[in-house]
């Protein structure tokens, strides 16, 4: 059995270094796959920085990353025991779905609950064949209330995604100004 481990924190806590340094160190214990998904999407200059900034850190590490970038769907690769597999981030691909299914505005939550259903059924097969599966995913809901109703779905969803991916993970981390509190 492989296992899941949870990162949360704010926006530039450190969560990304961390576990980017915890995925390395896994990796030199087992030296197997080193697998990096990315959800960010390039849609405006600072994205596009910070996007550049992770690929540029991750060729500094002279580890053997293989990137996927999904924006919306599942990688659908079937990784193996000892497999390290980090996704940075998790708020990102479900505000990603978000957009995607803007334009399907009939049956749209049944699209959301759909693609968040195959989410959890996929990790939970990746951690069945053991492959060591870190998730990234920003704490929003220490920010104060939105009046707009998109938002308040998102904080809605994300809420109970994290509280789904703590309930199942063997492993939960918060950050805070780089300094990591481990939570389970």
């Amino acid at each position: 059995m492989g296992k899941i481990i949870f990162i949360t924190g704010g926006v530039r806590s450190g969560k990304s270094a961390f576990a980017e340094t915890y995925a390395k160190n896994l990796f030199r214990r087992y030296h197997k796959g080193l697998y990096y998904i990315a959800s960010g999407v390039p849609f405006d200059e600072e994205m596009k920085k910070r996007i550049l900034r992770h690929q540029q850190d991750r060729e500094q590490s002279h580890m053997p990353w293989a990137t996927m970038e999904i924006f919306y769907d599942l990688p659908g690769v079937p990784f193996q025991k000892h497999d390290v597999v980090l996704w940075d981030c998790i708020t990102t691909w479900l505000n990603n779905i978000l957009y995607h299914t803007e334009s399907v505005q009939e049956g749209r939550m049944e699209e959301i609950l759909k693609h968040i259903g195959n989410f959890q059924k996929e990790i939970m097969g990746w951690k069945r064949e053991g492959a060591m599966v870190l998730l990234v995913s920003n704490e929003v809901l220490d920010e104060p209330a939105s009046p707009f109703e998109e938002v308040h779905l998102y904080r809605k969803l994300i809420g109970k995604l994290h509280q789904w991916i703590v309930s199942v993970c063997d492993e939960a981390y918060e950050l805070d100004y780089g300094i990591s509190v481990r939570k389970k």
